[in-house]
């Protein structure tokens, strides 16, 4: 889908963006993660040195969560505008064009335009929950043996924010509440995060991340059509 006549010009354009932004995040990330990964191997107790490679494995996956989840929360801001209309047009398209009436009052600048304050309203939502993570995460990776346990909270809320993150432009685009986004998707908890999980792991790979963006976009809002929309809230 994403090279669909209507649809690749906003796969192109942001993609182009993202490159520049990608360059400039990688090359800060391989030499933070370097330095990082030394020295938390240097901090391990004599008694856990058999550990150490599984330690050194599971920081690397959460360096690369965190990698993956701020190269995806800039890149997605930037390719807001883009991906909103794209989400548009998926639903148009899933739907056979029966639309909401508030997608079918949306013009191409105002869903672009909407798409930008809905994205600054969910990085308001991500940050503060982020940071909290992020110094739990923290205290727990100075506790032997539970430290084992802090990459997998930190994935896990990357890929709830990131399943929220690409349901929300289809949700957004049927005029839906980021609340009832929330509603709906832990109603469905255990598929939607096997979706945030992929584009997580996705997200992590050099060059493969630059594609996934608006991939994971129409990934998004298929999986927002056939499972989401319409459902009630209870």
């Amino acid at each position: 889908m994403l090279w669909r006549p209507d649809i690749r010009w906003l796969v192109v354009i942001p993609l182009l963006i993202n490159i520049v932004l990608f360059v400039s995040a990688t090359g800060f990330a391989a030499q933070w993660l370097q330095s990082w990964i030394a020295s938390i191997s240097s901090s391990i107790p004599e008694w856990l040195q058999w550990l150490a490679w599984m330690i050194w494995f599971l920081f690397a996956v959460l360096a690369l969560a965190i990698y993956g989840f701020t190269f995806t929360i800039l890149a997605n801001l930037i390719g807001s505008p883009f991906y909103g209309v794209i989400a548009q047009r998926i639903v148009t398209t899933e739907t056979n064009g029966e639309q909401s009436s508030v997608t079918e009052n949306k013009s191409l600048f105002t869903a672009a335009w909407q798409s930008v304050i809905r994205e600054v309203q969910l990085i308001g939502y991500f940050l503060p929950r982020t940071l909290g993570v992020g110094i739990v995460t923290l205290i727990l990776s100075f506790i032997p043996v539970v430290n084992l346990f802090a990459p997998i909270v930190a994935a896990s809320w990357a890929a709830w924010c990131l399943c929220l993150q690409y349901l929300d432009y289809a949700a957004d685009s049927d005029g839906v509440n980021f609340l009832d986004v929330r509603r709906k998707v832990s109603a469905h908890r255990l598929k939607s995060m096997g979706f945030g999980f992929s584009a997580m792991l996705a997200s992590a790979v050099p060059l493969v991340n630059l594609v996934i963006l608006p991939a994971s976009v129409v990934a998004g809002s298929l999986l927002w059509c056939r499972q989401h929309r319409g459902q009630t809230n209870s």
